[in-house]
């Protein structure tokens, strides 16, 4: 598995310009020379924890602290330098992953972009003038006073419901509508705009269409060349658009975690990047300030989380993604992950385990054995620990290679088939599409049977890794992940006879029951 170490920065050719933050150096007569910013729109300098005035140990212990969880990375960057880069197996540097509302901050930053160039003249312009176009229902006076910074705060006032992505809840009905921005302009309002927070994924959706209105290109490929090209982002991916040409702007966009780092950089350096100001300062202010008291004692700006009384502001989304900016020590940090819901590394206690860890504005001396701590806490989140296996039953050789029909289901899955080898073991599923062209598509992939996920040759829709282990004499458990992919996929099949019962579940909290019958 690759993996990027933490080695002593020497020499860099990279281009510097002043800036208020960082370290200071003397110059020749003893006075403080300006500080330097690196920008990283090539590559990541590396560094040495303490070269920036942090503690190895206090890292390799945060490292190790983080990989109790189901984590796939870390980064923590000090001065523009990564000092920790760690990822937790299966997962490898390099794959982009899936940052489900850290989303929702990009969009934000695509809408000061907006503002920076005059595309929109304000955030305190009302939505319906900007939809003119469109016809909206449930029009009164809250609708009227609903402002692009309404729904940048999460205060829209726009009658949703959100919690556990069912089937009935407004943000799934949004997606099964022909029309997603003219879906949630439709909702009746429940509050005045600006006097209750409520999350509400329509509300950055809206805000994706306005991009589309006011520039005339989808938000993706607006910021692929405003803010992507910019800052050296290479690892974009964001779906598909809508119907009527929109990207989802409340989910669905993929970054590298080093790529999610130069988001949170520009942040860093309020707005600017290599001497251009990208987006106003003064929208940094407000993200940092975060006047709108949020869940949890966060509080909201710009689609952007807060917690003022530490000096912290972050992008956040499901299953543990996170950009944070900690702008008082010079520190951006990024993780990502596929946890459960009811699983979290607490946003204050990574706050917390950084801060402790910064010693100094200026180097300290090098300390080779808090380093050794730090490269092993890096290695081995790297190596797998494998899980518990337990006998093979005689039945492995019964349904090894067959395969099973199912019946009709909500998964739209036809059949499966496992295959038992001592070495390149596998499975097969195969779904329908409901396209005439390709009326069934095929899934498949290699699965470990000693307790470590086995990675497949990357697919169109990214890299498969499994692992399977059998539960009892009739009961087998397929854990499968795609990298990248904000989820984990447990498939439990219990055989009678040629009758199988599959139940599925994966992170984001679905659930199937499927019944089907071994083929002849």
């Amino acid at each position: 598995m690759r993996f990027t170490a933490v080695v002593t920065m020497g020499f860099l050719a990279s281009l510097c310009i002043p800036c208020p933050r960082g370290a200071s150096a003397e110059d020749g007569e003893g006075k403080a020379a300006a500080p330097q910013v690196l920008w990283p729109t090539k590559s990541w300098p590396l560094s040495t924890p303490e070269e920036q005035g942090m503690d190895s140990a206090g890292l390799a212990r945060l490292v190790e602290a983080v990989g109790d969880y189901r984590q796939d990375s870390l980064t923590i960057i000090r001065h523009g330098r990564i000092v920790a880069d760690a990822y937790y197996a299966p997962y490898v540097a390099g794959i982009s992953h899936d940052l489900r509302s850290v989303t929702k901050s990009v969009v934000s930053t695509l809408t000061a972009i907006e503002i920076q160039r005059g595309l929109l003249d304000s955030v305190d312009h009302p939505i319906l003038d900007l939809f003119a176009g469109k016809i909206v229902s449930n029009i009164d006076d809250n609708k009227r006073a609903m402002t692009v910074q309404s729904l940048l705060d999460m205060t829209s006032g726009i009658a949703w419901l959100e919690k556990a992505y069912t089937p009935d809840e407004t943000i799934m009905q949004m997606y099964r509508s022909p029309d997603h921005t003219a879906f949630v302009l439709n909702q009746p309002m429940s509050d005045a705009p600006g006097s209750k927070f409520y999350y509400n994924g329509g509300n950055p959706y809206v805000l994706s269409a306005l991009i589309n209105q006011k520039t005339g290109q989808s938000a993706f490929d607006f910021a692929k060349k405003e803010l992507f090209e910019p800052l050296g982002i290479t690892s974009a991916r964001w779906g598909n658009v809508d119907a009527q040409g929109v990207t989802d702007g409340e989910a669905g966009l993929y970054l590298s975690p080093h790529d999610m780092a130069r988001i949170g950089y520009l942040y860093l350096h309020d707005g600017q990047w290599d001497g251009k100001q990208v987006i106003p300062t003064s929208w940094i202010d407000k993200v940092k300030e975060g006047k709108v008291a949020a869940t949890f004692g966060f509080h909201y700006a710009n689609l952007w989380w807060s917690l003022p009384e530490k000096g912290a502001y972050m992008a956040r989304g499901r299953h543990s993604q996170l950009i944070l900016v900690l702008p008082k020590l010079d520190v951006v940090a990024t993780m990502t992950g596929v946890l459960r819901d009811d699983e979290y590394y607490s946003a204050t206690r990574l706050i917390n385990d950084i801060s402790g860890a910064v010693k100094s504005d200026s180097a300290l001396p090098p300390d080779p054995i808090a380093s050794a701590l730090l490269a092993t806490a890096v290695r081995q989140a790297a190596t797998e620990k494998p899980s518990a296996v337990p006998g093979v039953p005689e039945l492995a050789k019964e349904i090894s290679g067959k395969t099973f029909q199912l019946e009709d289901n909500e998964l739209h899955v036809k059949t499966f088939s496992l295959n038992f080898f001592d070495s390149d073991s596998s499975w097969v599923i195969t779904t329908s599409t409901d396209k005439p062209d390709r009326p069934t598509d095929r899934f498949t992939g290699m699965m470990g049977l000693d307790g470590i996920y086995r990675k497949s040759p990357p697919a169109p829709y990214g890299i498969n890794a499994a692992k399977g282990r059998w539960l009892g004499a009739h009961t087998f458990l397929l854990e499968r992940r795609i990298l990248g992919h904000g989820e984990t996929q447990s498939w439990t099949l219990a055989f009678d006879g040629r009758n199988v019962t599959v139940g599925f579940e994966n992170t984001d909290g679905a659930k199937a029951l499927l019944h089907g019958v071994m083929q002849d």
